[in-house]
């Protein structure tokens, strides 16, 4: 999820509310139970939901749609040239998803606080998707 969230020296809050991707929208940030390495987890956004139609594979690589089925999220890392996310694994079913990521805790920073304030150190994390500028009518 770079640049987003960094590797390493930093901790995720997850708001558990959005369990089961109960509220989530497009550009979040869910934390999910990885659907082909057992046991692990991990952190993408959320680029579609069910219905939506997204690319299957990195944008300019192929222009190929889905459609995400009933019950599904397609989930994509920041970092796309080396993100295994959907593109790899397919739509993510959202009984899967632990929680929405609303914040990120700087190791580094938080040492220069005491553990009384480690909220000095938390980055809150609004999706930051924007939307694409209107396209230029062609003018005859």
């Amino acid at each position: 999820m770079l640049p987003t969230l960094p590797s390493f020296g930093s901790y995720v809050i997850i708001n558990k509310y959005y369990r089961r991707g109960r509220g989530v929208t497009v550009g979040d940030i869910v934390s999910f139970k990885h659907p082909v390495r057992r046991g692990d987890f991990a952190v993408k956004r959320v680029m579609g939901l069910e219905g939506d139609f997204v690319l299957m594979y990195t944008p300019g690589a192929n222009d190929a749609m889905l459609q995400v089925p009933k019950g599904h999220c397609w989930v994509v890392g920041d970092d796309l040239p080396h993100s295994r996310d959907s593109r790899t694994f397919g739509p993510l079913p959202m009984a899967l998803i632990a929680g929405k990521v609303i914040a990120k805790i700087d190791m580094e920073a938080w040492s220069l606080f005491s553990p009384r304030s480690w909220w000095a150190s938390c980055s809150w994390i609004d999706h930051d998707l924007q939307t694409p500028p209107p396209l230029e009518d062609d003018q005859d």
